[in-house]
Parts: structure tokens; sequence; C-alpha cells
């Protein structure tokens, strides 16, 4: 009979995992090897004299429930998504709901949790983020059994200010592409620029994806990442940017990869680059999901239909798109046009 020791970001703890006579699996976190120990004994006990099946009816605790629900997340998420999760589960959600039954757990918790996270500064879509995870995990623990409803369903989320997203001036696009130039990720901030990529396809494009003869560059998923929405799309290489690809690819055409940092695919962020990046320029408040919103502004600037610009966004939803309609002047006049005393 198996127990395991499973790091947690508040310490680690060791853990029953057995699958019991029935078939069901039987899981708990426990805390410290000797007191999962004895758990184990005991256990083995109930299961010799046929006791075994009043574990069943014992409440799972929350961070049984995170632990399953980890398993759960590595087979159906991306990594991306995992380690996100991972991060606000272990941080902050075991820490306050740790070891109370999920029987115990009622909305009002959630509501205290949610005001206690906003009392500690974290912003709103980090607190809606997080609210999320638990009534998903909630959804999942109806789903095993385990509850006969979720009581995270129903609990209100922060609202959130949408500000029109921020993006560049052409005047400063090319200072911060001047200013670039000296850094190794200037492929990469020219290629956000000229295509309006997301952080993830930026870093899992590789060279198969790019046709330098018909001047495209492809969108699609990998074996080990997917896109956002599991599909491709096909974007038009630049003249620029083709340029700035092909002078790239004779340094670092021995990577699968384009964009590496000494020879190894780029993993997790450049921020700290990026950061001295924008003190040359002269730039604040610059990331590169800003550069990814310059790319759909300025297209629309540019008189480019919201429709287009959406497949080129590799947007699933046209609300997502609507969000630079403002910047569309024929869009603007359209919409006051409806007025019946408008003609």
């Amino acid at each position: 009979m198996p127990i395991r020791k499973r790091k947690f970001k508040t310490g680690t703890k060791w853990c029953v995992d057995v699958m019991l006579p029935n078939g069901e699996r039987y899981r708990r976190v426990i805390g410290t090897r000797k007191q999962t120990e004895q758990v184990q004994k005991k256990l083995e006990s109930e299961i010799v004299e046929g006791k075994w099946d009043i574990r069943l009816q014992e409440d799972v605790p929350f961070n049984a429930l995170a632990m399953e629900y980890a398993e759960y997340a590595e087979a159906s998420k991306s990594a991306s998504t995992v380690r996100a999760d991972e991060c606000r589960i272990e941080s902050h959600l075991i820490p306050y709901f740790g070891d109370t039954p999920l029987t115990q757990i009622t909305a009002q918790m959630i509501d205290s949790y949610k005001a206690m996270r906003v009392q500690e500064g974290a912003a709103p879509k980090t607190v809606n983020n997080e609210l999320s995870v638990i009534a998903h995990m909630m959804k999942m623990a109806v789903r095993w059994g385990y509850l006969k409803y979720n009581v995270a369903a129903n609990v209100e989320k922060k609202k959130l200010v949408k500000n029109p997203p921020r993006f560049l001036s052409e005047e400063e696009i090319e200072r911060l592409a001047e200013a670039a130039r000296k850094y190794y990720i200037y492929p990469l901030i020219v290629t956000a620029l000229h295509t309006g990529m997301r952080k993830s396809e930026l870093f899992n494009l590789k060279w198969s994806d790019v046709d330098f003869e018909h001047s495209t560059i492809t969108v699609q998923s990998k074996d080990d990442w997917h896109t956002k929405n599991y599909k491709s799309r096909v974007l038009a290489l630049t003249p620029r940017l083709c340029s700035v690809l092909l002078e790239h690819h004779s340094g670092n055409g021995m990577s699968d990869y384009l964009f590496t940092w000494r020879g190894r695919k780029l993993k997790c962020t450049i921020k700290k680059s990026l950061r001295t990046l924008l003190r040359d320029a002269g730039l604040e408040n610059v990331t590169l999901h800003t550069l990814r919103h310059t790319f759909a502004s300025q297209l629309v600037m540019a008189g480019v239909s919201l429709r287009e610009v959406q497949e080129l966004m590799g947007h699933a939803d046209y609300q997502t798109t609507l969000q630079y309609a403002h910047l569309s002047r024929d869009h603007v006049k359209s919409q006051v046009l409806r007025l019946p005393f408008a003609n």
C-alpha cells in the first residue's frame, strides 16, 4: 500500500494513495511521514477486517481534492494552464482551505476568501482567476461524487474596469524597433509587431513554420503545445519581417525554434531584457501583449475590417475583436447612422 510525498508551495506533505477492494481510489493528504504511516497501517487493518467501506463515508478534505484535481489538469489542460492553476491552488487556495472537508465549504466561506484576497491587494483579475479555479474544482468534485452541488457556482466575481487596450503609435514603434537592434530579442519584437502573435505562439514558433518562398508564417499546434483555440492560422510575412528573419536564420538556424537563449527555446519570460530595452527606448508600460494590441489597433486604423482583424488575431469570439472598434472611423460612423432621425 503506497504512501506518497507531494511538494506543495506551503511545504512537503505525505499522502495515502490506495485502491480499495471495490475499485475506488482512496487519497488523503495527511502530513508527516510518521502520521501517514500510521494511517496506512490502520487502513491495512480495516481492509483485512472488511471495515474499509467506512472510509468511503468520510468527507474528502480540500487538499485531497487539490491533489486529485492536479492529476486531472495534467491530463486535460495545456502545460501553461496547469502551471498557472498549480500556483493559484498551492499559493493561495490550499493555505486558506487546507484540510477543510468539502461538505463544510460554503459560498460564504468562498466570499470570505475573496474579501481576504482583496484586502491583501490582489488585483481583481487575479482574484477572479482564483475564483474560477475553485469553481471548477468544485464542479469536478460534483462529477466525482464528493459533493451534491457546486457551492462556488454562484459566487460573484469582482467587476473589472475595461480600459481601451494600450497600443504604440507609429513613432513609438520605430523607437522600440530601433532600440531593440542591439538586443537578442530584436527578431522577437519585430515578429510580435508584424504578426500580433500571442507570447506562447511566439515562443513555440519553429523554422518549419516559416515559408520564405511564399512569404508566410503559420501558427500551429505542436506535439507538446497547442494554440489557444487549437486552430491554425496563416499570416503574411511583411517585407521588413522577412528581411529580419532571414538575417536571424543565418545566425540561428541550428535550432528548431526561432527564438532562443543560448541555443535553447525560450520557455518563460523576457521581462528583464524587455525592461532594459524599454528604458533605452524611453517607453513605459509595454509588454509583449501590448505589441499584439498594437498590431490589431494599427490595422483597424489603417482601414482593415474588424472581421479580417479577428481572423488575423485568431480570436474565437468576435466580441474580443470589438475592443478595437472605437479606432475604426467607418464602424463609429455606421453605428451613428443607425439613428432613426440620422438621415
